[in-house]
């Protein structure tokens, strides 16, 4: 019988990761690289997304930081960079 609550445990397990570098919804611009980390699976699909260019290009780098033993097959073509309406993969 199939267990329909796979999708739900999971969102609540890297909630819980990412949990322990926010202060409720903020997280602290030396800790973005680690929540990274700790929220994004092997083979998850990404979009950075910012309010501006600084935003989305920070992020970006954060992700270019990440230790590639944590984040690994990442699609390739499925990580997006997107601020103010433009889209390039990265």
């Amino acid at each position: 019988m199939a267990d329909w609550q796979t999708e739900r445990r999971a969102r609540d397990e890297r909630l819980a990761a990412g949990s322990k570098f926010a202060a409720g919804k903020m997280v602290a611009p030396k800790d973005a690289t680690a929540l990274l980390e700790a929220v994004i699976r092997p083979g998850d699909r990404i979009c950075l997304e910012g309010d501006n260019q600084k935003q989305a290009d920070f992020l970006a780098g954060c992700l270019a930081k990440a230790d590639p033993k944590v984040l690994h097959d990442l699609p390739r073509r499925a990580i997006w960079h997107r601020a103010a309406g433009a889209h390039r993969s990265l």
